[in-house]
Parts: C-alpha cells; sequence; structure tokens
C-alpha cells in the first residue's frame, strides 16, 4: 500500500487521515518541528505533546508517526523511503517543508521559488501588485517609529500591523490611530512567530474597511476552481486585537460573491499556485474584493469533515487529496457552486480570565436544533483566559440545519449568552445557589393560571394532588411528555447543584410539555436559578419554548409556550 504523507496535520488538516484511508493509502504523518529552537522547543513542550495527544484523539486511523531530522536532505531521504504518491501540508507550519518535499521527489506540488508570495504577507501583495491587480499598501518594518513614518508618509489614520507569518488572527492588531500602531509594534516585537522564533519584524498596511470573506479554491496542475466561500463576524477587543465570533457559509453565489470569486481566482494565479487548496481571506468594500492574505492549506477552525459534508456536500482536505493523485479529473471542467445547508461555526468568545468548574455549555447545546458538534473541554477544572485570538477562544460550536433560520436564531441564543450569562456557557461555581427561595403557594398558582387538562407538578417532595401528577427529581422518568401545564417548583432540590445538574433537571422537567402547552416557572423556583428571572427566561429559550407577557398576579412568575 502506497504512502501519502501529511506534514503537520494540524486544525482541519487531522481530516487528511480518513480521507487517505479512504482512498486505499497509508496516511504518514510528518513533524516538522526541528525547525523551533531548542530553547523555545522546551519552553512549549507540554503544549505541544497536547496538540499532539488532541490530534491523535480525534483521528479514528492512527497514522505512523515521524520526525523530521536535523537536516532537510536527511528528511528528503527518510520521506523518499516511503514512496509517497503526495505530500500535503496539514497547517500553515507545514506549508514550506511540504511544497519543498514535493518538488524534490517530482510530485504534484508548487513551485519552491515562487514560496514567498504564497506564504509571507508582503510577498503576496508585491505578487499582486506585478500582476497588475488591487492590492494593500505595506511594508516590512521594525520598530514602532517606523510604524509612525508609515502612516504619515502616506497621509494613514487607521492601519494593520501583523506578523509575516502567522496563522488566524495571531498578533493581529487592528489599530485606529498612529498610536495605536505604534503600540502595536511594541507589542509584537514581544511576541513569537507561528514557527516559535522571537519575531523582530512585522507588516503595517492601510487598513481596509469593510465585510471580511474567506473564498476557498483548488488548484490542479495550475488550473484554479471556488471551492467554497464564507463570511467572517469578528469583535475588536479593547487591547486591539480582533477576535472571531462567528464564520457563516455563503449559501448563493451573488453579486458580491461572483466579484470575490472572479478576483480569487486571479489571485491564485497571481501567486504562482499550482496544486493543492488556498484558504483565502478577502475584505469586500465600495471599491470591490481586496485580498488580505493567502493560506496555502486547508482553512482551519478544526472543521469536522462529516460538518462540511452536510454544508456543502464535500470537504477541503479531499478535494485538496484530489488535486495531488488526480488532478486532470479536476482541471477537467467547471464545477456549480452549490451549498445543501446553512451552516456556520461559532467560537466562544471568554469575556474575562475564568476557572471553570463546570461546563453548562455541553447542556445548553444539546438542547438546539443546529448544533451539529461542539470543540470545546467537558471537564474541569480548567483555566481559560480572556479571549484575545483565535488561540484563546473557549471553544467551537458547529452549527447546520435544513432552516437557515433556526441555525441564524439558535446563534443570537449563543451571543446573548456570552454576552450577559456567561456562567450558562462555563461556570466557576461563585453564582451557585446557597439557600432556597420562598416557598410558593401551588394551589394559587394553578388557580390564576387556570391550569387544566394534564398538569405536571415537578417539586422536591412527593405529594398527592387531585387533577395534577406529582413528581420529584427522582421520580421525573415515571412522567411522559404531553401535559398542558408543567408547573416547575423545585426549590431546595436546585440548592448545591452544579450549574450543568441544575440545568438538565430543569430541561427535562420543562421538555415533557405538550406542544401548545405551558410551562410556568414561580418566584420561589426563579430565585433558585442562576441569573433568576433572567436566566429562567434564557432557559425556555434555549428549548424552544415561546415566552409570553404576564401581568396583573402572574407578573411575578415567568411562562413559556411550546
Amino acid at each position: 500500500m502506497r504512502n501519502i504523507i501529511i506534514v503537520e496535520p494540524g486544525s482541519t488538516g487531522y481530516n487528511f487521515v480518513e480521507d487517505i484511508v479512504r482512498r486505499g493509502y497509508n496516511p504518514v504523518v510528518l513533524e516538522a518541528w526541528k525547525d523551533v529552537p531548542p530553547e523555545i522547543l522546551a519552553l512549549f513542550k507540554d503544549e505541544i505533546e497536547k496538540t499532539r495527544a488532541d490530534i491523535l484523539a480525534a483521528m479514528y486511523h492512527k497514522p505512523l508517526w515521524l520526525q523530521a531530522k536535523e537536516s532537510y536532505e536527511e528528511t528528503l531521504a527518510m520521506v523518499r523511503s516511503y514512496a509517497p504518491a503526495a505530500v500535503l501540508p496539514g497547517a500553515e507550519s507545514g506549508v514550506l517543508l511540504a511544497n519543498h518535499l514535493g518538488e524534490d521527489l517530482g510530485l504534484p506540488s508548487n513551485p519552491t521559488v515562487h514560496l514567498p508570495a504564497m506564504t509571507r504577507k508582503d510577498g503576496m501583495h508585491e505578487a499582486l501588485k506585478e500582476a497588475g491587480l488591487r492590492y494593500i499598501r505595506g511594508r516590512k518594518i521594525k520598530s514602532p517609529e517606523e510604524a509612525l513614518a508609515f502612516c504619515e508618509e502616506y497621509g494613514l489614520d487607521m492601519a494593520v500591523v501583523k506578523p509575516l507569518q502567522s496563522a488566524s488572527s495571531q498578533g493581529l492588531f487592528l489599530c485606529d490611530s498612529r498610536e495605536e500602531a505604534a503600540e502595536a509594534m511594541e507589542k509584537i516585537l514581544t511576541m513569537l512567530d507561528m514557527f516559535g522564533h522571537p519575531i523582530k519584524e512585522a507588516l503595517i498596511q492601510e487598513r481596509i474597511v469593510g465585510r471580511e470573506y474567506v473564498v476557498n479554491t483548488f488548484s490542479a496542475a495550475g488550473v484554479h476552481r471556488i471551492n467554497d466561500i464564507w463570511v467572517y463576524t469578528k469583535e475588536k477587543t479593547p487591547e486591539g486585537g480582533y477576535v472571531y465570533d462567528y464564520t457563516e457559509n455563503v449559501e448563493v453565489l451573488d453579486e458580491a460573491a461572483s466579484q470575490l470569486a472572479s478576483y480569487a481566482l486571479q489571485v491564485a494565479e497571481a501567486v504562482h499556485f499550482r496544486n493543492g487548496v488556498i484558504h483565502g481571506e478577502y475584505m469586500l468594500d465600495e471599491k470591490g474584493p481586496i485580498l488580505i492574505e493567502v493560506n496555502c492549506r486547508p482553512m482551519g477552525g478544526g472543521n469536522p469533515a462529516e460538518f462540511l459534508d452536510l454544508v456543502q456536500g464535500q470537504h477541503e482536505t479531499d478535494v485538496a487529496l484530489e488535486t495531488m493523485l488526480e488532478p486532470q479529473r479536476l482541471a477537467g471542467g467547471e464545477r456549480p457552486y452549490r451549498m445543501l445547508r446553512k451552516g456556520l461555526f461559532k467560537n466562544i468568545i471568554v469575556p474575562q480570565e475564568i476557572e471553570a468548574v463546570d461546563f453548562p455549555l455541553w447542556e445548553v447545546t444539546r438542547r438546539l436544533k443546529s448544533v451539529f458538534k461542539v470543540n470545546a473541554k467537558e471537564t474541569g477544572p480548567a483555566h481559560y483566559p480572556k479571549t484575545r485570538d483565535l488561540e484563546t477562544s473557549g471553544g467551537t460550536i458547529f452549527m447546520v440545519h435544513d432552516d437557515p433560520q433556526v441555525v441564524l436564531s439558535e446563534l443570537e441564543l449563543l451571543r446573548r449568552l456570552e454576552k450577559k450569562f456567561f456562567q450558562l456557557l462555563l461556570s466557576d461555581g461563585k453564582m451557585a445557589v446557597t439557600r432556597p427561595g420562598a416557598a410558593d403557594d401551588i394551589e394559587a398558582v394553578l388557580k390564576k393560571f387556570d391550569c387544566h387538562g394534564a398538569v405536571l407538578i415537578a417539586g422536591d417532595k412527593l405529594q398527592e394532588r387531585e387533577g395534577a401528577q406529582w413528581v420529584t427529581p427522582d421520580t421525573l422518568s415515571d412522567a411522559h411528555k404531553g401535559f398542558d401545564y408543567v408547573i416547575l417548583a423545585y426549590r431546595e432540590t436546585l440548592v448545591g447543584l452544579k450549574e450543568s445538574e441544575r440545568l438538565k433537571l430543569l430541561f427535562d422537567t420543562m421538555a415533557l410539555v405538550r406542544e401548545g402547552g405551558r410551562v410556568i416557572i414561580p418566584p420561589g423556583t426563579l430565585d433558585c436559578i442562576t441569573y433568576g428571572r433572567q436566566g429562567a427566561e434564557m432557559l425556555m429559550l434555549i428549548i424552544g419554548l415561546q415566552l409570553e407577557l404576564l401581568a396583573g398576579d402572574r407578573a411575578d412568575c415567568v411562562m413559556g409556550r411550546a
């Protein structure tokens, strides 16, 4: 069985392993950590080992795992001994080595003489300039003073400062003033680049203001095609960085997307790309599309292949593999742009540093119709820094549904939780309920809401009442869905529970209401729910209930209709 080499299978690149197995080849991973200085490698040893363990855990088939040798020549000889059918970059850190190996082995790859145009942010815009395409003016700088000088020379009040080579939003600063540009350069000079080297110079560019898109293209024997288009929504941090909020697919090739697609194909040619896939990031403003940067590897974000298949009928790593194994077939004709479903992935923005002891995120997301998968920690305790870039995101939530409105409405629920009710996603236990609320007069609740038909009362202790079924947490499984009214009368039960345990009990109880029925939470129970009344309303929305306005003597309760 012939081998296929994956250089640095990070993020979405781990999907290569199964794609290779399905095609009847043997996957072989090549780690390139030899490029990192030993003193830096020592600092990140634990992180590197954890990353490797996480990648391995995500793989059903466990590939042979190789380490690059001390010299390139030794590495080339080792790889040659495996007689590979292809060499593929699995992440940004593998692009250089993968293309050098592919070229020297006579395999489909990209000309190494043009790698600066494909990998360096200054080089790619020089290539666009030479090709007569729209490009962003920029300059390599080594000091804050040079940042100020660039802004003054071009009369710019806004700028972008970033490392020459990076991935995601690492080291990216969007600056609203010349002073911010100088401060950003000071910060970058204290950072390490994606290969673990101290950063000694950076790129400053004019800042383009518009909507940011992803256009993923594939190339086979120098013929370029569009694979998929996505649009970013990001948020600027108080520190001047930029964090990913969510990324959604462009379902229809409208006028804007068509402009982007045409320009992206020209970009692929301008940077001399020939084989594989490009993850390109673009801006669209009143002047049209313009390149931010190209990354000559699959799109990041750890996108599961199954998620992408649901959204668009195929996934990028499989397409990348096909460009190497069957280039003539892919280059032979156009492919229509089509999306099967609305898809997006939400990056969890941690608003401030937190020591999480519980993860109610999982109880929340399993109740949402559009959530396909969650990439996040499940057990703790765990430390979360404040989100400042993609690497410090609290996790990723992948969402897909036939009805786009379901995806978008549930996305807004998650964004509200993130901004106002974060303890319902990641809990540090500091908002734990320590004493029960005041006892409610359940008979009065039943009367003022005119509860009739099939009525369920869920409380701390089992009681009997004619005309209603009464359950406790221990006997909840005795009740089956189909109630006209569900009354949540828990008090002592909710005290001392972990947030995830509390949510599970409340969700499981509310789920017993029939379509068109009502769920009622009286004030005593509201006092035992994190965030009180507002928290209870959010829980109802999560489970799909519609809130009803209450007035008069009913206004102290919360009610939702299924």
